[in-house]
């Protein structure tokens, strides 16, 4: 019996994924969502709690599991242009790895959580990635202006990443573009100061 109630529970979340990466959050509805996993609106509601429960069952292992990934990331030392084609299979792999299980799931995080407590991510994501990068541009600190363009910089850097995930490619397409991105981002950036 408990393999139909999994079954059932992943039809659910599948169809909500759909739903709400064509939609967002405020214009999913949880009675398209139970037509689509082929289960009465009631049925739903013994597996979750409403909208906000099934976006929450979605989206969580994501939003638990990016601080590993960023720590990962921060432990990747490039120390000049020369390593950094050593660390580019590790970055890219590490970051397609993770796209791989939450591609949907980090999607839905970034464009489709408008009026949720996730409506934040994509500011806390850009955040997170611009402390990053000051530490490893400037490691004595950085003035007003420094701290901007690496605000720009973090943000346009993440809505890049996010491109190439909504782009629906294979694994070695996705590989080599994320691999020429991080080198657009960070070739020379030793010498860029």
């Amino acid at each position: 019996m408990q393999y139909k109630k999994d079954c059932v529970r992943e039809r659910i979340l599948q169809a909500a994924r759909k739903e709400y990466l064509a939609r967002g959050f405020r214009g999913a509805n949880i009675s398209a969502i139970a037509e689509n996993a082929q289960v009465p609106v009631g049925n739903l509601y013994r597996y979750f709690e409403g909208k906000a429960g099934v976006l929450d069952a979605i989206v969580r292992p994501a939003y638990e599991a990016l601080p590993r990934l960023m720590e990962q990331l921060q432990q990747v030392e490039i120390i000049d242009s020369a390593t950094l084609g050593q660390t580019m299979p590790l970055l890219s792999g590490g970051l397609l790895r993770f796209f791989n299980a939450f591609g949907d799931d980090m999607l839905i995080l970034m464009d489709c959580c408008d009026g949720t407590r996730y409506e934040d991510f994509s500011k806390e994501l850009f955040k997170q990635v611009s402390r990053i990068f000051k530490r490893k541009l400037y490691p004595d600190g950085a003035d007003k202006q420094e701290e901007r363009l690496t605000e720009i910089v973090s943000k346009a850097f993440c809505n890049s990443l996010f491109d190439v995930l909504r782009d629906g490619l294979g694994y070695e397409e996705k590989q080599a573009l994320l691999e020429r991105l991080l080198k657009f981002y960070f070739y020379e950036i030793d010498k860029r100061k």
